[in-house]
């Protein structure tokens, strides 16, 4: 019988993140969900993971700290004595304009959305080398190659991500690890509802399928990047994103679509 392998989310316990502990749990991974705070939420995690796998757990963790990545990596591989599954899914997101930026807010962006990555997977390939096999998927976003106002401290953390994965692709890559990066457009949870409440009427014409993802929808892509099967795909930046800005006036085709509906 195969071993199970063992999974480690950060930011595992709330809105995309809970939804990709879930689903890894649901395919048979022992599930690791790291979170920072709202113990509330992790201990709902933690229910819905037991009833897949009653070896998941949660780890309480501030993962833009090296030193406590370093703990609790060494905390779950002296556990299971191994690590098969990286999801780098913590982050921050917050609009700032350069002229009200200060170094802490940066700091503060780039040590949760790219360090943190770095720090784990840095960690995390240790273990993944020894057994000759990972599957590593890092959080990147739209905003990663699309130019936002007010966001050049989270854009630059994800086009940093974008290439921590690329690159990383390359050296683990003897190691038969993959690693690619999935790179949401809006989703619905409670940390982008605010700007759907503000302008989410608006942008929601931007995007081909009309509808803003949910953390299903990204929960479905990474647990395919996890699998086994998804092996073969590696160094990819792969958007979830509804179609968003690939082509302009989208909007457009929905109301042609609506009178071609009407002549009938």
């Amino acid at each position: 019988m195969e071993e199970k392998r063992v999974a480690v989310v950060t930011g595992g316990t709330r809105g995309m993140g809970q939804a990709i502990s879930i689903e890894l749990a649901r395919r048979g991974n022992i599930v690791c969900a790291v979170y920072r705070s709202h113990e509330e939420s992790a201990q709902k995690t933690l229910e819905s993971l037991k009833a897949f796998e009653p070896e998941s757990g949660i780890y309480k963790a501030d993962v833009s700290k090296e030193e406590e990545v370093k703990q609790l990596i060494k905390k779950i591989g002296e556990k299971f004595g191994r690590i098969d599954i990286l999801v780098n899914n913590a982050g921050i997101f917050d609009f700032c304009f350069i002229d009200e930026m200060d170094s802490a807010y940066l700091d503060r962006v780039l040590d949760t959305n790219f360090k943190s990555q770095f720090y784990m997977l840095q960690s995390v390939s240790e273990y993944m080398k020894k057994n000759n096999y990972g599957r590593v998927a890092n959080a990147s976003s739209i905003s990663g190659h699309f130019a936002d106002c007010g966001l050049v401290a989270y854009a630059a953390s994800k086009a940093g991500v974008d290439m921590l994965t690329k690159i990383s692709a390359a050296e683990l890559g003897p190691y038969h690890i993959s690693v690619n990066a999935y790179a949401p457009g809006i989703i619905h949870t409670d940390m982008t509802d605010a700007m759907i409440q503000e302008r989410g009427e608006e942008q929601v014409k931007d995007l081909c399928l009309n509808r803003f993802g949910t953390g299903e929808d990204v929960s479905a892509l990474v647990g395919f990047l996890t699998s086994p099967e998804g092996g073969y795909v590696t160094g990819e930046i792969i958007g979830i994103d509804g179609g968003m800005f690939k082509v302009q006036n989208t909007y457009l085709a929905y109301e042609h679509a609506k009178r071609m509906e009407e002549a009938k």
